[in-house]
């Protein structure tokens, strides 16, 4: 090949190279010029999230509880710092560090060959903060949301905190995050090529755009009550370290609406010092910790026999001198060896074995279904998250003991703010309230988003029958356990509790551990205001009149100017009928099967069926009862209404007479209400319960025929006894199996 041939071939080469480039250039600078534009773009600038402020959350009384203010953050370079002895000086004085600990840090951090590290994120003086800045080298600034709480620790308990990146910690931050955090807005910056010394802080920037501006949260009004607040927290802390205390729990609330005006808990946190966040300290002890209440869950068997017209706050109840002995094994003693003492006294001295008498009276059924109305083994729907529920043992799980123990607060467990809610339908006339924390969430603008009525879920127990507890609860005060409580011209009610706590590990009941607590409301008579108090594990003594009742006493005493309110004087809200927000979790109620009441005195047949749980009806007339409807052996359900069809006996019970009524281990006041119903004439010998009788059961028996019956203070061992005996078959009669509850 010549060469001008290979000069052409070399020209034409260099031609198409041209050509590509050509090409190629014009593909990048106006094909593609946007998409390179962007990704140079992207190598100089971030796009970076700017935080939105949070809402601020107000007390009831205007006061701030928290709020968002723009402060510095101190962070250093460890290679940059001249002497480190006189910036760790300079730091302490300012309370940011601890000065040995700060230069071990240094040097670590200066080891890792790190450039940066944070001094301090929590909310720093701004003026001593500049001095330091101007007199050492190394230190940096960046400026941050930060969350200010001017009631502190004593706020700490409700509302809560937030960590370094506005994460919400408890209380009310955590469970109003969605409406408090707002809305973050959007933005780049447009940095320049030289290298960033500090990384983490501000980087050199040539142009910051925002492209979508942050949207502060809303606010939150709380029904706290800050001066309360602080009360409440003052003097429980002050309680737990005179009693050498585990810890503790205050909550104040208004029973006509269910506000709650103080949650108080210790220990508590320091919202400023994230070092204090201990999980020991962030407990929801007031609301997330269920215990076995002990004595103050006895009001649920009081009220469950007052309502069914089964006890009188007058009537007389055998407490056994102090000694019980049941089924199932174990004695129930008391405190102190009662004799006989009214129902009121029962319940103004703690009599565990009384109650229980009262428990069996009221029956088991009436016991539980009083236990759920109540709002025990059920969220109260707090407006916090983290609550506990505690547990109510089904009725298929109990032992042969169980309604007599979980009558005095063991086998069951609550929490401080189910307690609190459950005396407060005592306090309000029967009705169980919504638990209201936060009364209004607030758009930026100050506009009402949406507001929260105080509510009340259901009816518990009649006003007549509330009254008289709160007249029981009173003399708990004056002449029971909790004189320690009493406050001149703001007369309390309440009851006391001191309970063992069961250690799982040891299956049993501690000897050392005690829970101690007294709950009640004040004035008495018309109560504006409700306090529970509890405390974990005091040293000094054990019982709850003793540690708690005084805690109560300075508490009420100090908060009694403040008392009152806008809400405070207001109609109770009506009871809204409420849908189950999970159809699966609502109570099963299992049906029972109707005994067979046939041949039985109106009144024998009225009780045994009130006894069953059901409501008993009467058609037609006559003494004694022919036939139900629905019949004998059918499933019915609780709380069902029965009829009684009624007859005259015929004529064989006219030649014989009656059949003589069961009357073994009844009290003497259930079988005299019996032998009333059939004109019989008793003679009694002995006290406490009826051990035997004659005529025997189901024997034919004439009006004004004498009964001869004995009492005895232990019937509970008398008819085990019976039993063992063979004499089983006795007490199936004509009547029924009607079984012998040591406690009738």
């Amino acid at each position: 090949m010549g060469r001008g041939a290979r000069l052409r071939i070399l020209t034409a080469a260099l031609a198409a190279v041209w050509v590509v480039l050509v090409l190629r250039a014009a593909q990048l600078q106006i094909v593609q010029h946007s998409y390179w534009l962007d990704r140079a773009s992207a190598l100089r600038s971030d796009t970076l999230s700017v935080p939105a402020p949070r809402g601020a959350i107000l007390s009831s009384d205007g006061v701030i509880l928290a709020r968002s203010v723009p402060n510095r953050s101190l962070g250093v370079d460890p290679f940059m710092v001249r002497d480190p002895e006189a910036l760790a000086s300079a730091l302490d004085s300012l309370g940011l560090v601890e000065p040995r600990a700060f230069l071990r840090k240094l040097a670590a951090e200066r080891a890792r060959d790190s450039h940066f590290f944070w001094v301090s994120r929590q909310v720093l003086p701004e003026t001593q903060l500049e001095s330091v800045l101007r007199r050492h080298r190394g230190l940096s600034t960046i400026t941050e949301s930060k969350r200010l709480y001017p009631l502190g620790w004593s706020g700490a308990p409700v509302v809560g905190m937030v960590g370094h990146e506005n994460q919400p910690i408890m209380g009310l931050e955590a469970s109003f995050d969605a409406d408090l955090k707002g809305e973050e807005g959007r933005m780049t910056q447009v940095k320049s090529l030289v290298g960033d010394a500090f990384p983490d802080v501000d980087s050199p920037v040539l142009e910051t755009r925002v492209v979508r501006e942050p949207r502060l949260g809303r606010s939150l009004v709380s029904t706290i009550d800050s001066r309360m607040q602080e009360i409440a927290m003052a003097r429980l802390q002050a309680g737990v370290e005179r009693t050498g205390a585990r810890g503790g729990f205050v909550i104040v609330t208004r029973p006509r609406t269910g506000e709650i005006l103080a949650l108080a808990s210790s220990p508590s946190v320091d919202p400023d010092s994230s070092g204090s966040w201990t999980e020991d300290a962030r407990r929801a002890r007031a609301y997330g910790d269920a215990f076995e209440p002990g004595s103050s869950y006895k009001m649920v068997a009081f009220a469950a026999a007052l309502e069914a017209g089964v006890l009188r706050p007058e009537q007389l109840i055998d407490c056994m001198n102090g000694r019980r002995s049941v089924a199932g094994g174990g004695m129930i003693t008391d405190h102190d060896p009662y004799g006989v003492l009214t129902a009121t006294e029962v319940l103004a001295h703690s009599s565990n074995i009384g109650t229980g008498l009262i428990a069996e009276r009221a029956g088991a059924e009436r016991f539980y279904r009083m236990e759920k109305a109540f709002g025990f083994g059920l969220p109260s729907e707090l407006q916090l998250k983290g609550e506990g529920r505690g547990r109510i043992p089904e009725p298929s799980a109990w032992s042969a003991r169980s309604l007599i123990t979980q009558a005095f607060g063991q086998e069951v467990s609550a929490t401080g703010i189910q307690l609190a809610m459950a005396y407060g339908a005592v306090a309000n006339g029967g009705l169980l309230m919504r638990p209201l924390l936060v009364s209004e969430v607030r758009e930026n603008d100050g506009a009402t988003a949406r507001r929260h009525e105080p509510e009340a879920i259901r009816r518990v127990i009649s006003e007549s029958t509330a009254r008289a507890l709160r007249e029981m609860l009173r003399a708990v005060v004056t002449d029971g356990t909790a004189r320690k409580a009493e406050i001149e011209n703001f007369p309390p009610a309440g009851k006391t509790s001191t309970a063992q706590k069961y250690i799982p590990e040891e299956k049993s009941y501690s000897t050392r551990r005690y829970m101690a607590g007294f709950i009640g409301f004040a004035p008495y008579d018309d109560p504006e205001v409700l306090c529970c108090v509890v405390i974990d594990e005091p040293k000094s003594d054990i019982y709850g009149g003793n540690i708690s009742a005084p805690i109560f006493r300075e508490v009420l005493s100090d908060i009694q100017p403040l008392v009152g309110g806008p809400l405070a004087n207001d109609e109770l809200p009506p009871v809204k009928p409420r849908e189950p927000e999970d159809p699966q979790e609502e109570e099963v109620v299992q049906p029972v099967l109707l005994a067979d009441l046939a041949g039985l005195p109106v009144a024998s047949a009225r009780q045994r069926a009130q006894g069953q749980g059901f409501e008993a009806r009467l058609s037609g007339s006559g003494t004694v009862v022919a036939r139900t409807d629905p019949a004998a052996g059918e499933e019915c359900p609780l709380g069902a209404v029965i009829t009684l069809f009624l007859a005259d006996p015929g004529p064989d019970a006219a030649e014989g007479g009656l059949p003589m009524p069961d009357l073994r281990g009844l009290s003497l006041r259930d079988a005299m209400i019996l032998l009333a119903s059939i004109d019989a004439a008793p003679r009694v010998d002995g006290s406490g319960w009826v051990l035997s009788q004659v005529p025997s059961p189901g024997d034919p028996f004439s009006a004004g025929q004498p009964c001869f019956i004995t009492l005895g203070p232990d019937s509970c061992r008398a008819w085990k006894e019976q039993l063992e005996g063979g004499e089983r078959a006795a007490r199936i009669s004509a009547h029924g199996d009607l079984l012998a509850r040591a406690t009738r």
